[in-house]
């Protein structure tokens, strides 16, 4: 008899248990979640931020003494000018192509756009390849006009930088000034006002938050990604380098690297709030709040020739990379021995790679996807308070600086209980949690379409929470997972200023083995290897715009959108 009432209770505490689980289940799973966002991002950004601090002799703030005391402040000060003057050369440069590609003549407008976007499908550092192809001293302008150019600096930096990441402020003013009411436009024209005065009193203040938070993220980018940087700075001081420098060189010294690492987080983590200061309790919403078509105009030459002089000149240099680098992928010695060659091509060091990056960025692909559309499942259903604080975990990690978030996996994950320093895992986990909000938004972005009503019907049928998630909630937002996995996937491919720090010789990556051939010279290796990554990354974008109509939004705005604001 005890026997039977031990195996009832057994079986009641049994169903009861999954009962509960059945009910509270996306409850739990948002706490796992949280768990992981946490042991993922909060933890290794803790770690470079206590380094800071912390020496062997407890608190301390020796370092931040030091970085005052010697060289490194102008490194900060250098990073500070390069991000302003990058952003601001990249926010004017969008604003007039993205002008002329929704306001300009319609023969231009494709054009200028899909030249503009180019960029997206290369690693940000192909234009320190250029650069140096281009203008450097046996360039091929440089010898064609026999020019003397110092490239070396803040000039070829700047320069590089902006190429690199003009398609991120374009692509979010564009959208901007997609979306805004021609009519207002068109009621000043009728009443009278100039083209001019259009553009400052209507167009220019509707696009504040667009210009607001495209600085934002330019401003992250520039100062983080350091491939760019480290090539073309000569004895010109930044941050990101120095960072590198520090960890990888022969005296490491992670405290100062994480000293330096809260220096580069700084001037983020303010902008970010600054922005967020001025755009809360203020409106930009147009008058029908509907975005209307708007047709060719009549452009006034004041207007229309310097903003095609400002948009051809991008243009142009943009094109110009891309070709130099093609043909210094098939070059002998690039300005010396120009002879064709199929050598880099075929080169297995660099295959390898390539492939060490093709297993790496599938992994983190899959994972990355699964894990973002798990997230906004969690936060758009979920009824638990942390969900903000589970979306904002999320972003963080995709608006972190790569510098810093990889230093933080570098000190976190060095140790037991979690040693994965030199791993493949390490690799695939920082992709995945870095890059996992833009799999997050576009789940977030289906499942706002998807009525509740739906599920509970599921439910009431007698399905549990995972078997409606499964067959009724996974089939509508498909396709926002497959456009998580490619967009890890192609971002995974390209991105070097994290994974620098945590590639391993069993694990090199393509980014990286790039940017350290670059770096010491070999320019004809780098630039075969970078064209075999940009083939690659191209397929990847050609689907993310098929799936664009697909779907019905564009992850690209939905995401640039988010971070920014």
């Amino acid at each position: 008899m005890a026997q039977a009432r031990a195996l009832s209770r057994a079986a009641w505490a049994r169903e009861n248990a999954t009962e509960f689980i059945q009910t509270h289940v996306v409850n739990i799973a948002g706490g796992v979640l949280f768990l992981l966002l946490a042991v993922f991002l909060l933890w290794p950004i803790s770690a470079v931020l206590v380094k800071g601090v912390y020496g062997p002799e407890g608190f301390t703030l020796r370092f931040y003494e030091r970085f005052f005391t010697a060289y490194y402040y102008r490194s900060f000060l250098n990073t500070l000018l390069l991000g302003v003057l990058t952003t601001s050369v990249c926010i004017t440069a969008g604003f007039c192509i993205a002008y002329l590609t929704t306001r300009g003549p319609r023969f231009l407008r494709s054009p200028l756009k899909w030249l503009t976007l180019l960029p997206l499908i290369a690693p940000p550092y192909i234009f320190a390849l250029s650069i140096i192809m281009l203008f450097g001293r046996r360039g091929f302008i440089t010898q064609l006009l026999n020019l003397d150019l110092q490239i070396f600096g803040f000039t070829g930096v700047v320069i590089a930088q902006t190429m690199a990441f003009l398609p991120l402020a374009y692509l979010i003013i564009e959208n901007m000034l997609t979306s805004l009411d021609s009519s207002l436009e068109d009621s000043a024209a009728n009443l009278g006002a100039s083209e001019g005065k259009i553009l400052r009193s209507i167009t220019l203040p509707l696009l504040v938050p667009g210009f607001l938070k495209g600085s934002l993220i330019v401003y992250v980018m520039a100062v983080s990604e350091f491939g760019n940087v480290a090539i073309l700075a000569g004895r010109t001081p930044f941050l990101a380098p120095d960072i590198y420098t520090i960890v990888t060189g022969i005296e490491t010294d992670f405290h100062m690297a994480g000293t330096l690492s809260m220096f580069l987080l700084l001037p983020v983590a303010i902008i970010f709030l600054v922005q967020n200061y001025f755009y809360k309790d203020k409106g930009y919403v147009t008058i029908s709040g509907k975005p209307s078509y708007a047709g060719p105009r009549q452009m006034g030459l004041l207007i229309l020739i310097p903003m095609m002089i400002v948009a051809l000149t991008e243009v142009g240099l943009i094109v110009l990379s891309f070709a130099v680098v093609a043909i210094g992928g098939f070059t002998r010695i690039v300005g010396i021995d120009n002879t064709f060659t199929l050598a880099y091509i075929v080169d297995w060091r660099a295959n390898h790679a390539l492939v060490s990056s093709l297993r790496v960025s599938l992994l983190a692909g899959l994972f990355g996807a699964a894990l973002g559309i798990l997230i906004a499942y969690v936060v758009v259903r979920g009824k638990f308070k942390g969900r903000g604080a589970v979306e904002g975990l999320c972003l963080a990690g995709f608006a972190m600086p790569g510098t810093v978030l990889g230093i933080g996996y570098l000190l976190a994950f060095n140790s037991p209980p979690l040693l994965l320093t030199g791993t493949m895992i390490i690799l695939v986990l920082n992709s995945v949690f870095r890059f996992a909000a833009v799999g997050m938004e576009a789940g977030i972005t289906k499942l706002q379409q998807l009525s509740i009503e739906v599920e509970e019907a599921s439910r009431n049928l007698g399905a549990s929470t995972p078997t409606t998630f499964r067959r009724v909630v996974l089939p509508i937002i498909f396709p926002a997972a497959m456009y998580g996995f490619i967009y890890v996937f192609m971002t995974t491919m390209v991105s070097l200023s994290a994974v620098v720090f945590l590639t391993s010789p069993a694990y090199p990556l393509v980014a990286v083995f790039i940017f350290q051939w670059a770096h010491s010279g070999y320019i004809g290796l780098a630039s075969a290897t970078t064209v075999k990554v940009i083939a690659i990354v191209a397929v990847c974008l050609g689907i993310i715009q098929v799936m664009s109509r697909w779907t019905g939004f564009s992850i690209t705005g939905e995401i640039k959108g988010r971070y920014g604001g």
